[in-house]
């Protein structure tokens, strides 16, 4: 018989195991829906003869990133109405921001798409502190 310590190192380990293979599952399952979406602009470009910049590409995959990020550290807060609604806030202005910046610039160059990096590290961090602060506000202290 099996001591109960035993018992419950093997329930850690068992319960890290399936939490490494739900988390390899989300992120097969995110690269598969950017392939998907990639692949379906190629073939909708060969066929119309419509050709889609790299640029664009690269804001679709910094902002599947972004998200990625935001969805990580706040995935104890995806049932808060608040946390989608700062969300949805958050990538309206995000995607309207980059739209105006990729239409004024037309020769945003492959090697610019660095620039998409330095921005996420950015602003990856400003989204995680605004969501903190939106989904779990800090209660008005009163001072003495």
């Amino acid at each position: 018989m099996l001591s109960p310590e035993m018992d419950g190192t093997q329930h850690r380990a068992h319960g890290r195991f399936l939490s490494f293979i739900l988390e390899a599952a989300k992120l097969l399952g995110i690269a598969l829906v950017c392939l998907l979406v990639i692949g379906a602009a190629v073939i909708l470009s060969a066929k119309t003869g419509i050709v889609v910049p790299s640029r664009w590409f690269g804001l679709f995959y910094w902002t599947c990133a972004l998200l990625w990020f935001v969805f990580r550290q706040h995935k104890h807060d995806l049932r808060h109405g608040r946390f989608w609604l700062a969300l949805t806030a958050f990538l309206m202005v995000h995607v309207t921001a980059f739209a105006i910046v990729l239409r004024a610039y037309p020769a945003w160059r492959m090697i610019w798409l660095i620039w998409f990096m330095f921005i996420f590290m950015i602003e990856g961090p400003l989204f995680l502190v605004a969501l903190q602060n939106i989904v779990h506000p800090r209660r008005q202290r009163k001072h003495v």
